[in-house]
Order: C-alpha cells, then structure tokens, then sequence
C-alpha cells in the first residue's frame, strides 16, 4: 500500500470550528463506549461486601469471615491473571477485538454467580472469571483511549476508564438495595457487558494498530470516522511513523541499547509502578469495599446500603470534576491535590481511631465526623490518585511497549490490592492506628514522589514527553 495517495485531496486538521467539535464528540464517543467494559468491571467490584443484609431475599447465604474475605477479593486473583497477557493480545489481535473478547468471560461470569445454588465454589469461581474480564479491561481500555484521541483530549478520554468504574460501582450499590434478591441483581450485572458488545461494535479499531500491522485503508478510515471525513491522513500516519522510528532508534539495538535508553526504561517503569503503589496503599480500595463496615464504627444509624450509595455518589461526582479538570490544570496537579487532601485525610484517621481506643469518643457527637472524613478521602482519592495511574502509563511508555507496560502495571496494581482486601478487615478491626498510620505514611511519600519524579503530559506529544525524560 502506497500511503503516499492519502496526501491527495486531504484538508488541513480542524478546517472549521464545527468539524473539530465533531471530531472531539466521536473521540469521546469511542472511548466512552469502550469503558462500558469498565462500567461492568465496577459492578464486580462492588458486587459484593460485607453489608448485612445487602439483598432483600435469603439468597445470599451468610458465610465466615474467612470465607467472606475469598469471596470479596477472589475476583483480584482473576484480575491479576487476566492483566498479564493483555498487553500482548491487545498488540497481536487489536484493542476493539480484545475488548470485544473481554465480555464472554464477565457474561460467563455472572452466569456462574446466577447458579451459585449456596455452592461457595460455584460463587468463588464465577467472581474469579469476572474479575480475569476486570484486570484485562485495565490495560486494554487506556490502551484503546490513547490511540484513539487527539493530544488534546487524551486526559479526559483516560479518566473514562475510572469514571466508568465508579459509575458501576453506584449502579451495583443501587441495584443490590431496590432488587428482590441475588438472582436478579447477577441479571442486572450480566446485562451491561451485553450491551456493551451491542454498541462498541459499531466503533472503529485502533488507528495506530491497523497501521501497525499494514491495514492502510482501514487505519484512514477509523481516523475519519474519528476526526472527521475531511481530517489530513497522511499527516497522523507521518506521526505514527515518526512514533514507531523513535521506538526502534530507542529499543531495537538488542545487547547495545545505551546507558541513555535503559535510563529512559527504567524512569517510565518507575513512574508508573511508583504512582500505583501510591495508588493503592492509600487505603482507599479497603476503604471502598469496607464502607459499610467503616460507616457502623462511627456509630452510624444509616442503613449499610444507603451508606454505600452515599460513598458510590461521592466517587463519581469526584471523578466527574477529574474528567472536567484534567486536560485544563494538567496531571501533576490533581496527582499533588489528591494525595495531599489523602494524606491530611489519613492523619485525621489515625487521631480519630487513637482517640476510640482511649474511649475518649465513645459518647462523643464527634465520632459521626468519621463519615464526613471517609467521604471527603474517597472524592481526593477520585479527583487524582483513582484515575490517572491507570492511563499515565501509556503516555509515558513508547508505542510498540505500551501494552507490556501497562499490563505489567496493571498485575502489580492487582497484587496489591489482593493484599490490601485481604488484610485490611482484619487490621481495621484488631489495630487501626497502625494501619491508617502506615497508608498515610506511603500517601505522604507518594506527594513527594509526584512532586519531584513526574513529569506533566498534559497535552504534549509522545516525541515531547520522550524527550523531557530522557533529558
């Protein structure tokens, strides 16, 4: 294919105002569509916790505590296992396919919760094929976002990923408080990634990927269905090129890569297991699946199900102002901004449960200020930390490594939260001090982390962002 006929009869980018409103609305489009993969991840993570008397049947057999803590986090397993090679098949087969694949096991998934029948196997094993679905839409859907958006729009289409997380979360929350019992919430839950296929096979594929693999014409036609019919094609495919040149100048030396390269290698993989291990040792995913739990230690009356919509809404209106604040005040800042107001929130914490210990708090008017606390460090942690570890890296990372990166991210980021749900009930309850102590101290050390390591992408090109860290 001879990409030199796609300069012909090709218009400048953005001839009016009105065809680049529309190229941004089709771009927003695309990446909304494909994160209703992350609306289904949402409903999974939030499908079950520990609320007594989340359902309104009996359906759900009460198990042990042990038992309870394998149902709520055995979908992280799954997620660690289904992170891993997504980078590689996203590259291989396309991100549109990959997420398109994706939706069989969180359909399969939910089926095998519908059928549980009180088998803890059967309610253990459907979680875990939901949650391989999860950890896989982690790295395919900020792979996806990236190719997909102009520089200009590339914050606002990532925080798609964890607005659409949060927004499955309140739609799990809601649906468990007015539905009549489990069989028809797994219904409800199995219907979003059905819907999904529905409508995401409409979008276009990556245009970098069908230009990666030599599929000329249908990479200038995903990019006019994406910037509009008259949008300059030859002039994004030179930048792909340029994109891929860079790469191989970079990375394809083998043994004689240079001390500069394996500088520039090492700063993206530490930024951005850096900015997931701020991520999630801030507590805030224990946090999220305890808030019911956290709500009844205040002395709380609310009932548990209204407690967690109460949290749900907190996290999406916060991510909300994420998408709006994104590409206008840039990463650092939200980045800096969270986990500052995360790192205050924390201490409160520490202060608060020191003070319930000595009893000081025990017919205190003051021990309700927990849930005011909590909700204010849940809508900080949406407004930075939620969102951009989750995408940071594929603006980072060169194009042909992307999705090794971002997988390998997105397994790191899964282990820990492993970790986290598993232990995090356990020390909340027998030494909270100590825990709320140790997420502030890695919180207060992800503040200096991002102050002095990160650097801003905010509507820079790949080329610009390379330059500047290997600088």
């Amino acid at each position: 294919m001879d990409r030199k006929r796609f300069r012909e009869n090709d218009r400048l980018i953005g001839t009016t105002v009105e065809e680049d409103a529309k190229s941004g609305r089709r771009q927003l489009l695309a990446c909304f569509l494909a994160s209703l993969m992350s609306l289904s991840a949402g409903t999974v993570i939030a499908g079950w916790s520990p609320t007594e008397g989340s359902f309104k049947d009996e359906d759900l057999k009460m198990w042990s505590t042990e038992q309870e803590s394998w149902i709520i986090s055995i979908y992280v397993v799954g997620a660690l296992i289904g992170a891993l090679p997504a980078g590689f098949l996203g590259q291989k087969y396309g991100r549109k396919t990959l997420l398109l694949w994706l939706a069989a096991p969180m359909i399969a998934g939910w089926v095998l919760c519908l059928l549980r029948l009180e088998s803890l196997f059967l309610e253990c094993l459907g979680r875990f094929v939901c949650g391989i679905s999860v950890g896989a839409t982690t790295v395919a859907v900020p792979l996806y976002a990236r190719e997909v958006s102009s520089d200009v729009l590339r914050g606002r289409t990532g925080v798609f990923l964890d607005f659409m997380l949060c927004a499955g979360i309140l739609y799990a929350y809601v649906a468990r408080a007015v539905l009549d019992g489990v069989r028809q919430f797994c219904l409800a839950c199995a219907v979003v990634p059905v819907m999904f296929v529905v409508l995401f096979a409409y979008v276009p594929e990556s245009p970098v990927h069908l230009y990666n693999v030599g599929q000329y014409e249908q990479a200038a036609s995903a990019l006019r269905w994406l910037r509009g019919r008259w949008f300059n094609v030859k002039k994004e495919f030179d930048q792909i090129e340029s994109s891929k040149c860079l790469d191989d100048e970079l990375f394809d030396r083998g043994s004689k890569m240079s001390a500069v390269n394996k500088k520039f290698l090492a700063k993206v993989t530490i930024i951005s297991f850096g900015l997931v291990l701020v991520q999630r040792m801030s507590g805030a995913g224990g946090v999220i699946q305890y808030s019911s739990t956290l709500f009844k230690m205040s002395g709380s009356t609310i009932d548990p199900n209204t407690a967690c919509i109460i949290v749900g809404s907190f996290q999406l209106v916060a991510s909300g102002v994420s998408f709006l604040l994104v590409d206008k005040v840039g990463r650092r800042t939200l980045l800096l901004t969270s986990s500052a107001v995360i790192t205050a929130c924390l201490v409160l914490l520490v202060v608060y449960f020191s003070l319930i210990e000595k009893e000081t708090l025990v017919q205190s008017p003051w021990r309700i200020s927990l849930l005011f606390v909590l909700c204010v460090f849940i809508s900080a942690f949406r407004l930075g930390l939620g969102p951009i570890p989750w995408f940071i890296s594929t603006e980072l990372s060169p194009a042909l490594y992307g999705g090794r990166i971002q997988s390998m991210a997105a397994s790191f980021s899964w282990s820990l939260s492993f970790v986290i749900m598993k232990t995090f009930k356990i020390f909340v309850e027998a030494n909270p001090v100590l825990l709320w102590c140790t997420f502030a101290v890695f919180s207060a050390a992800g503040f200096l982390f991002v102050l002095f390591y990160v650097p801003e992408t905010n509507n820079k090109s790949r080329e610009q962002i390379h330059i500047e860290l290997i600088g």
